[in-house]
């Protein structure tokens, strides 16, 4: 009688399979955070160029008397009496506070039709970011928000980034020059959410994007149109320098 005996793996091959699937897991691994990361600024990049686009349209459409970019002149240009609902003329103390008076009017509220909803179809998920949390109320903090918002553009050219993640020093960025070789990714990034150092993206003023991975983070490719021009050198009246509005921090 022959007895049918069933023949397992034994535990030299188990370890042999475990660690040759160790090896190709690990060989893939960068392949695999590269296309993630590519993927995540290509998703922020579309959040970002839809909330330059909505300020745009808010400002051209004349219903904001050009008030929809943030400027530290604007508290000069309110009226005697101020309307219900939000100031827009006011000069922001941060990103996310411009966000939450842009975001939050009622347009069925009369008493505000003066001060409609400012950014159309824009909802607080769009300011947050990867690993940054979305407002849940009508109040918007700078953990819920993951970008930078430039103020005193309008001498800016189209060209002037204007629209940042928060994890773009902006400070240097202002003073970087299109032609300017001694600012790497260590100068022009930091820690923060929701890239960190791996990458950036940046929104221009005429509402075109660009993301970037850290071995693109250089002036020449983050604001190479202005040539060897520099952000601060741009002025809004009364000598109102180009600047950003400081910007959210990590959870």
């Amino acid at each position: 009688m022959k007895t049918n005996r069933k023949q397992g793996f034994t535990m030299i091959e188990m370890l042999v399979v475990i660690v040759i699937i160790g090896i190709l897991a690990g060989s893939m691994f960068p392949a695999v955070a590269g296309f993630m990361l590519n993927g995540n600024l290509t998703g922020m990049m579309g959040q970002g160029r839809k909330v330059v686009q909505a300020i745009i349209a808010a400002d051209m459409s004349g219903r904001y008397e050009s008030i929809a970019w943030p400027s530290a002149e604007n508290a000069e240009n309110a009226p005697t009496e101020k309307p219900n609902g939000p100031d827009m003329y006011q000069d922001f103390s941060s990103t996310a506070k411009y966000f939450e008076e842009a975001l939050y009017v009622k347009e069925s509220d009369v008493t505000k039709r003066n001060r409609l909803k400012v950014l159309k179809d824009i909802e607080p998920s769009v300011i947050a970011g990867q690993g940054v949390t979305a407002a849940s109320g009508t109040t918007i903090n700078d953990n819920n928000c993951a970008w930078a918002l430039a103020k005193n553009t309008s001498n800016a050219p189209a060209k002037a980034p204007v629209f940042v993640t928060r994890n773009i020093n902006t400070s240097q960025l202002v003073q970087a020059a299109g032609n300017d070789v001694s600012m790497d990714v260590d100068t022009l990034l930091n820690s923060q959410k929701p890239f960190q150092k791996d990458g950036c993206v940046i929104i221009y003023k005429d509402g075109s994007g660009k993301k970037f991975t850290a071995d693109e983070v250089f002036p020449k490719q983050m604001i190479g149109e202005l040539g060897t021009g520099k952000l601060n050198e741009f002025e809004q009246g009364e000598g109102n320098k180009f600047e950003f509005l400081s910007s959210g921090k990590s959870n």
